[in-house]
Formats: C-alpha cells, sequence, structure tokens
C-alpha cells in the first residue's frame, strides 16, 4: 500500500514538470503576471503622481525671406550696369522708355532719334556728359524726335550745344514736344539749351553759364508753344536769345544775371519766319548785366553791351511784371536790328507795369531812322531815367505820342573795348553747384514729353514782379 502511494506521488511530479495540459500552463502564467502586476500597481497607489508637462509657448513663425531689393524698379535702361554707353541705351529704347544713367563722367555725344523716350541722370551734378572741347563731339544731346525730355545732369564743354531738340524746315519737320529740366549747360561753345524749329516746348529748373552765344536760345517756331521758367543764365553773351520766336512763347520767373547782355528777342534774315513776334516776358528778374568776365560774342552784340533787355527787330512782345535793376548801362532798350541790308524795325512793343532800378538808363527807345514810336508804349512802370525822358508820358499805351526828340542813336551803349574778353572754356560758372538735383529721380516714373501743354488764357495775372533777393 505504501508503495503504491509513493508511485502514485512520482507520476504527479512527473506530469507537473513535463507541462502537460493548457489550463494548467495558462493558470500558472497567470498567477505569476498577476502577482507581478499587483505589485506594480500597489507602488502606483503610493507614488506621488507626476505633475502634468507644461504646455509648449507656440513657437513664433519663422521670419519670410526678405526679397532681394529691386534696384531697377522703374524698369529702366540702366547705364553703365545695362549698356556701356549712353548712346546704346538710347539706341535700344522704345517709345515710353527711360534711360537712368548713374553717375560718372561720359565722353559721348548723343544723338536721340525714338519719339517719347526719357533721358534721366540719377543726380543732377554727377551725371556729367563732357564733350572736352573736341571738333568731334559738337553737342552733347541733340534730338531729332518728338516728345523727348532730358532731365538731370550736366553737360559740359562741347564744341557747339550743350542740348540741342531740332526739327528740319527744309522737310516740313517741325518737331513737337520736348522738355528739359534740372540741367546744367556749363562752357559749351555755341548755346547751352537750344530748341530750333520746334514747338511745345518746357525748358524749367535748369541752368546755363559760360556760352559764347546764350545760355537759352529759342528759334524759327511761330507758334512757338513754349514755356521757360524757372532758369538761371549768367557769365554767357546773351542771357536769352529768341530769333524770330514767338506765339504763344512765355519766358516768365527766371533769373537773367551777370551776362555780357541779358534778354535779347530779335529778328535776322538767317533763320525763316521773319520778323520775331508774339512772346511774353513776365516776372523775371533781370540784373547785373554788363559783365567783361564773359566771352564775347560778335561785335553785332557789343552795340547791346550792359542792357538788361534789348528788343532788336522785335515785334509784338509783352514786357511786363519784371525786375529790371543795376544793369551797367541800360534796362530795356527798343530797337532797330541791322542785318546786312536790311533794316528790321522794332513795332508795337508793350513795356509794362515793370519796376526798373539803378540801371545806366532804365528805359530806352532807340531812333529807328527817324520812325516815329511804331506803337511801342509803356505804361504803369516804376521808372527812374528815362530816353527819351518820361517815357511813359510821350509814349503811353493809351493815348497820344508826345516829344519824341531826344531818342538815343544805336551806339550810345559803348562797347567796353576788345580785350575785356574771356575764353569760353575759361568762364566761371558759380551758380551750377548750388542747383538742386530733381528730387524724385529714382522713383519717378518716365514721363515724356508727347503730353502737348494748351496755352489758351495764360494766367499772367499769377506772376508777380520778382522781390529780388
Amino acid at each position: 500500500m505504501r508503495r503504491l502511494l509513493i508511485l502514485l506521488s512520482v507520476f504527479a511530479f512527473i506530469a507537473s514538470a513535463c507541462g502537460g495540459g493548457s489550463d494548467s500552463t495558462d493558470t500558472t502564467a497567470a498567477d505569476t503576471t498577476t502577482e507581478s502586476d499587483s505589485g506594480a500597481e500597489a507602488e502606483e497607489e503610493t507614488a506621488e503622481p507626476e505633475p502634468a508637462p507644461e504646455e509648449e509657448a507656440e513657437a513664433e513663425p519663422e521670419p519670410e525671406p526678405e526679397e532681394p531689393a529691386d534696384d531697377n524698379p522703374l524698369d529702366a535702361l540702366r547705364v553703365p550696369q545695362d549698356f556701356a554707353t549712353i548712346q546704346e541705351a538710347v539706341d535700344a529704347a522704345e517709345p515710353g522708355d527711360l534711360v537712368l544713367i548713374d553717375e560718372g563722367v561720359y565722353n559721348e555725344s548723343v544723338v536721340v532719334e525714338t519719339d517719347n523716350i526719357v533721358i534721366r541722370g540719377v543726380d543732377r551734378q554727377t551725371v556729367v556728359l563732357d564733350g572736352e572741347h573736341s571738333e568731334e563731339m559738337a553737342n552733347g544731346i541733340i534730338v531729332f524726335s518728338n516728345g523727348v525730355a532730358v532731365e538731370n545732369l550736366t553737360v559740359k564743354n562741347y564744341f557747339s550745344n550743350g542740348v540741342f531738340f531740332t526739327g528740319d524746315y527744309d522737310s516740313d519737320f517741325i518737331l513737337r514736344g520736348y522738355r528739359v529740366s534740372y540741367v546744367n549747360a556749363l562752357n559749351n561753345r555755341v548755346y547751352g539749351i537750344y530748341a530750333f524749329n520746334a514747338e511745345y516746348g518746357l525748358i524749367d529748373n535748369t541752368y546755363a553759364a559760360g556760352h559764347t552765344d546764350s545760355g537759352y536760345y529759342v528759334g524759327q517756331c511761330q507758334p512757338c508753344s513754349a514755356v521757360l521758367s524757372n532758369n538761371l543764365s549768367e557769365y554767357n553773351t546773351l542771357a536769352y536769345s529768341g530769333t524770330n520766336a514767338g506765339g504763344d512763347l512765355f519766358i516768365v520767373n527766371n533769373e537773367f544775371r551777370m551776362n555780357r547782355i541779358g534778354v535779347t528777342p530779335n529778328t535776322l534774315n538767317s533763320e525763316e519766319l521773319a520778323p520775331q513776334r508774339g512772346a511774353t516776358f513776365a516776372g523775371n528778374w533781370i540784373h547785373s548785366n554788363g559783365n567783361p568776365d564773359t566771352p564775347k560774342g560778335g561785335d553785332v552784340w557789343e552795340l547791346a553791351y550792359g542792357v538788361g533787355m534789348v528788343l532788336p527787330g522785335a515785334n509784338n512782345n509783352l514786357v511786363s511784371r519784371n525786375l529790371i535793376e543795376n544793369n551797367r548801362n541800360g534796362g530795356v532798350a527798343i530797337s532797330f536790328m541791322p542785318d546786312g541790308d536790311t533794316f528790321w524795325l522794332a513795332e508795337n512793343n508793350t513795356i509794362t507795369d515793370n519796376v526798373f532800378r539803378g540801371n545806366g538808363i532804365d528805359a530806352v527807345m532807340v531812333d529807328q531812322g527817324g520812325q516815329a514810336g511804331l506803337g511801342n508804349c509803356f505804361s504803369g512802370n516804376t521808372l527812374e531815367t528815362s530816353r527819351p525822358s518820361n517815357i511813359d508820358t510821350v509814349l503811353p499805351c493809351d493815348g497820344p505820342e508826345g516829344d519824341l526828340s531826344d531818342m538815343i542813336g544805336i551806339d550810345f551803349f559803348a562797347p567796353p573795348g576788345a580785350d575785356e574778353n574771356v575764353p569760353y572754356a575759361d568762364v566761371a560758372s558759380p551758380g551750377a553747384a548750388d542747383q538742386p538735383s530733381m528730387p524724385d529721380a529714382l522713383t519717378a516714373p518716365a514721363s515724356p514729353a508727347d503730353v502737348l501743354p494748351e496755352f489758351d488764357g495764360f494766367d499772367l495775372d499769377a506772376i508777380t514782379v520778382p522781390s529780388g533777393t
């Protein structure tokens, strides 16, 4: 019996060691797991709860990468960035384009034959076209096309002209639309800024010095339909000359000083459309002319040396609300114009509401070969001296003429002498550095001169006599 019990026990042990039966195995495993888990659960129950992780602050968005600066916001043809020369850029330009010139000295003569483009420097003083007095470079910029504007640069030392706009009378081409703004024209042999056979123009905020003819010249246009305003002309033979030019031509609010002679609308056979007629000169400060430290442009002009404004062979002009002072020999003189065998008379000019002071003689009527007043008249002027005396009375604009017996001869204004002459290349340009640049040169879109101005009803009443300061 005891043996049987031993055998049964051994059998049970063997069966257990061999893992017989799935239920037995699952139970054992379950028990083991349960024991382990229950220990962990106990630990969890007694342990301090871990603090909840803090919410991370919302990250700031990464900044957008900056767009590279647009160094050409106006979509301009840049010189020298895109084109080595101004001429190359001008040749590539199409109507409406802007040629934008960076700082530098450009020894070239530019020819423009494309309509409605704008040529602009980034800075008036440091963008310089220099002809170096070479006969190979006659003009700084010559324009043969309509609607072109030249802005914000300097042209100097050219053998003929600084900036020149010209039509072609022989082919019936009249240039229409031009503008010159914020430009210095210095020491060019003939003219500073020159418009010829051209109409609908504007010349404003410019400076001209050191020319053997005139700082500004308008010639052969009728009607000119042009305005010259806010310009300064000094140290030239003539400040302004307008041969055979008139008709809606307004020379207003300028300063003409320190020239050999000041302002000269005139008639000559050398150009078409004679005689000169129909220009308005108003609000100008014409002073201190009769400067010997200037080029001598020709003997004929020596007859008017030291006169602020002379009207030789000029017709139907209005001279009003100007300050004319401190001119060496005369303020205003009306005279005939000798031109070879031709004797051009000055007729029907109106001199009114001007202020004269400190001139050799304020107002002068030159004897035109024994002719009477020929419709020239004076009224409302502030005068100190005149020939004939009391000129507002003897040549009134609203009454009969008086005694003209003390008119003077054309040779009254004695020339200063041949030794008083400075070569044009050596003439000073003292006011050049003071001239401002175009205020928005780097941002203003191109504005060609193709929008033609209206001149009906020009508001002369808005123009006042300058203060002289």
